[in-house]
């Protein structure tokens, strides 16, 4: 009986992962309140003629830029997550509920009010990025001194008080630049556009890839800060550096799709056992998942109750917060 390498396995779940997003993607540009058949879709990407133009139209000016998004936003998610459950050393660590995203929610909604409609939204992607990494690096810095949990609940307190001032300013502004109140507490898809898009690949695939290249640190970090001097890694830079970047790439999610818990919580738990604790694997492995539970999230939200729409994060709290509850309950029992 022959038994498959670890390299192999990787590359065979890896491989899968590829084909289910492709398959997740095809599925998504195709359902909706106006169907666009896999036909139209092949001719779009071959260049060819199509007799429907109208499916031509929906399919590069709305339907392609919002799945896209939600590749690139669950991507963002569920990479963060990893890095923050390896940094912080705790698998309840989430952007969402440690308050990042919220903190994000505010630079957005700064730098929505400040950009004309229809412009490239560099400035409210840049004042997201750095009002998440700020946060992130004064969280760092009670790392030490504050337990997972605490650290947690803090988190989610402080989170929950910028998302209330982010709903005092936009209902203050009241200005059609920025987004409706219920983007920042649940988060939506539906007003993606190849200008944000584009801006926001910008930031966050360099982000992603910087987090990746810090996987060997983060798999120290594991065994506690003073190991990880022992062998040779600097923590005192490593993890702010981690964390700032892990704001930018959260800020920039934010900017796209709002503020959507739980993905980064769920996905790193669901693929550990199966890819392996190792960050330069993980990272990855959990970009690939975050992105296929998105773009399957935003399609039930458009699709369920359609031509009505349902927020993102109510389908992913749905799932993500009966688990975090089993999380915890299971940590307490322990």
């Amino acid at each position: 009986m022959t038994h498959t390498s670890p390299p192999t396995r990787l590359v065979v779940w890896f491989g899968g992962g590829i084909v289910l997003l492709c398959i997740t993607v095809f599925g998504a540009l195709m359902l909706g309140a106006f169907s666009i058949s896999i036909g139209d879709i092949l001719n779009w990407i071959v260049g060819a003629d199509t007799s429907d133009a109208a499916a031509q139209r929906v399919l590069t000016s709305i339907r392609l830029p919002r799945v896209l998004a939600a590749v690139a936003f669950g991507a963002a998610l569920g990479s963060a997550g990893v890095v923050l459950q390896g940094t912080y050393r705790t698998p309840l660590a989430d952007a969402h509920l440690l308050g990042y995203s919220s903190a994000a929610g505010i630079g957005a909604a700064l730098g929505f009010a400040m950009t004309p409609v229809a412009a490239y939204p560099i400035v409210p992607v840049s004042l997201a990025a750095l009002g998440a990494a700020v946060f992130g690096l004064a969280a760092a810095t009670l790392r030490s001194r504050a337990g997972s949990e605490r650290l947690l609940l803090a988190g989610v307190a402080f989170g929950s008080a910028m998302l209330a001032w982010t709903g005092l300013f936009v209902l203050i502004v009241d200005s059609p630049r920025v987004p409706t109140f219920m983007f920042f507490v649940f988060g939506s898809l539906s007003g993606v556009t190849w200008k944000a898009l584009i801006v926001a690949v910008i930031v966050l695939v360099p982000g992603m890839v910087v987090l990746w290249r810090y996987g060997p640190g983060l798999d120290l970090l594991v065994l506690g800060d003073r190991e990880a001097r022992a062998l040779g890694f600097d923590t005192r830079r490593l993890i702010p550096t981690v964390v700032a970047v892990v704001g930018i790439v959260v800020g920039a999610s934010v900017v796209l799709g709002g503020v959507v818990g739980f993905v980064g919580l769920l996905i790193p738990f669901l693929l550990r056992p199966f890819i392996g604790p190792r960050h330069r694997v993980l990272i990855p492995a959990a970009a690939i998942g975050g992105a296929i539970a998105v773009v399957v999230a935003d399609t039930l939200a458009r699709t369920v109750a359609a031509p009505s729409e349902i927020p993102l994060g109510l389908i992913t709290a749905a799932v993500g917060g009966p688990f975090l509850g089993w999380l915890l309950l299971r940590r307490t029992s322990t």
